[in-house]
């Protein structure tokens, strides 16, 4: 958040996180993992939980270069596995006074439970 609000229309910090998943890697002779955890053969499995998360920031090269450079500083793994895709984002009309009988404020259910 120190490099960029990570906006998406009316609303900042806004992420996608996934369910908690697995990943798998291989370590290499002279990698982290074998100079740094006493025993671990190089080419054995290791295997963490892992969760996903997704972030979406205008196409600016000079934005992009920023968020990326706070991720890996931030990340503990020497090497993160990080995926830089152009898709297209969806966008509403913005308004908060809608009459849609779908939207949170109309259905008669109101937000769904906040975990956090």
């Amino acid at each position: 958040m120190k490099v960029h609000p990570l906006g998406f229309g009316r609303y900042q910090r806004n992420a996608s996180i996934s369910a908690v998943g697995k990943e798998t890697a291989q370590p290499e002779p002279g990698s982290t993992t074998t100079t740094h955890v006493d025993g671990f053969a190089a080419g054995s499995t290791e295997t963490y939980l892992m969760v996903e998360l997704k972030i979406s920031i205008d196409r600016d090269q000079k934005a992009l270069a920023k968020v990326m450079d706070a991720i890996i500083y931030a990340h503990h793994y020497e090497e993160p596995v990080i995926f830089v895709r152009e898709d297209w984002a969806s966008r509403a009309d913005y308004n908060p006074q809608s009459d849609n009988p779908n939207r949170w404020w109309n259905n008669g259910k109101g937000l769904p439970d906040r975990i956090d």
